[in-house]
C-alpha cells in the first residue's frame, strides 16, 4: 500500500518528507512549477516515515486517505504516467471531471480580415443638400427627445434642494421666534454665532447660591436644537456603587459630586431623558471617576427641572 499526498500540500510544498524519505521516492517537476509534492507508488516502501515530518498533514496511507480527498489518488498517478519529475505537472485537479484528461485547448479565433479600399464614386460619396437638411432635422429632433427626458430629473433635484433650503430656513426661524424660557436660554448660549451644517455646542456656566449650574446647547442649521441642563444636586439618598468603589473610598483626598443632567431636545420644555450622575474629584480637582443612571422623566423630574430652568434664566437676566 502507497502513501499519498493530499490537497493541504498545495502552495505549501514543505520538503520536510523529502528529507526523511529512505529512498528518495518524493518528487515535484524537475522546474519545481509543481503545485504540489507526489510519492512514486512503484518507490514507495510503506515505512511511514514522511507522515509525522509534514507540517501541514498532508500525507495519508491509501487506505486512510479522506473521501474528501480521493481524487488527490488520481492526481498522484497522473503526476508520474505523465513523466514524473522529468515530465513536468500533472493534471491539473480540474481535469479529473473530464476523466482525467485535461480540458481541451480552445480554438484560436481566426484573424480578421485586412481592411480593403471602399469602392464609392464622387457622386455616391456627396450627399444632395435636400437630404443633408433632412439628416440634419432628424439629427435636432433626436437631441430635442434626449433633452426632454432628462429635464424631470434636472427639475426634480433642483427642487429637492431648494426644498431643503427652505425647510432649513423654515427650521431656524422657527428657533429664532421661540419665546419659550428654554427657547431664550438656548439662544443665549449660541448669540450671535451661527449653526454649522455638522453642528455645534455651546456652553454657559453660572454659578447660583454657591453650585454651578452648566447649560450645553447643540444645534446645526438641518437639525433641532438640544438643550442640556446640569443641576448640582445633594447626595441622592441612593448611592451609585461600582466595583471600583473601595479605590475611591481608600482616597483621603477624594470627593464626590452630585447632580442631575436634564436633556430638553425640542428645547420646548419637555423633558426627553435625564440622568443621575455621581463624580469623583481629587481635592486638587484631578478627575477621578464618572458613574452615571438613567432615569424615567417622571412628573417630579419635569418639575425639578421646569424650577432649575426658572432660576436659571432669572439669574442670567432673562425673566
Amino acid at each position: 500500500m502507497a502513501f499519498i499526498i493530499a490537497e493541504p500540500c498545495i502552495g505549501t510544498k514543505d520538503t520536510a518528507c523529502v528529507e526523511v524519505c529512505p529512498v528518495d521516492c518524493i518528487h515535484q517537476a524537475s522546474d519545481e512549477s509543481s503545485e504540489m509534492l507526489y510519492i512514486d507508488p512503484d518507490e514507495c516502501i510503506d515505512c511511514a516515515a514522511c507522515v509525522p515530518a509534514c507540517p501541514v498533514e498532508a500525507i495519508f496511507a491509501e487506505g486512510d486517505l479522506p473521501s474528501k480527498w480521493a481524487k488527490y489518488t488520481q492526481i498522484n498517478l497522473e503526476f508520474f504516467a505523465s513523466g514524473g519529475p522529468g515530465g513536468g505537472e500533472a493534471a491539473p485537479v480540474g481535469a479529473l471531471a473530464t476523466g482525467g484528461k485535461s480540458a481541451p485547448v480552445a480554438k484560436k479565433a481566426p484573424e480578421p480580415e485586412p481592411l480593403r479600399p471602399l469602392e464609392i464614386s464622387a457622386e455616391e460619396m456627396y450627399q444632395p443638400l435636400s437630404e443633408l437638411r433632412e439628416d440634419l432635422t432628424e439629427q435636432r429632433h433626436d437631441n430635442s427627445a434626449l433633452k426632454a427626458k432628462k429635464s424631470p430629473a434636472i427639475v426634480g433635484m433642483v427642487a429637492a434642494v431648494v426644498l431643503i433650503f427652505v425647510w432649513a430656513i423654515s427650521n431656524n426661524l422657527s428657533k429664532a421666534l421661540n419665546s419659550s424660557l428654554y427657547s431664550k436660554i438656548g439662544a443665549l448660549a449660541i448669540q450671535n454665532k451661527k449653526p454649522k451644517l455638522g453642528g455645534m455646542e455651546y456652553t454657559i456656566t453660572r454659578k447660583i447660591g454657591g453650585k454651578n449650574y452648566l447649560v450645553k446647547v447643540s444645534d446645526s442649521i438641518f437639525g433641532s436644537r438640544t438643550l442640556t441642563l446640569q443641576i448640582p444636586a445633594a447626595p441622592f439618598g441612593e448611592d451609585i456603587y461600582h466595583k471600583d468603589e473601595k479605590f475611591f473610598a481608600a482616597n483621603e483626598n477624594q470627593e464626590s459630586r452630585f447632580f442631575y443632567v436634564f436633556i430638553d431636545k425640542k428645547s420646548d420644555g419637555t423633558l426627553d431623558a435625564a440622568l443621575r450622575v455621581r463624580e469623583f474629584w481629587s481635592k486638587s480637582n484631578q478627575f477621578l471617576g464618572r458613574y452615571q443612571k438613567p432615569l424615567q422623566p417622571t412628573g417630579d423630574l419635569q418639575n425639578f427641572y421646569h424650577s432649575a430652568a426658572k432660576k436659571l434664566a432669572k439669574s442670567l437676566g432673562l425673566t
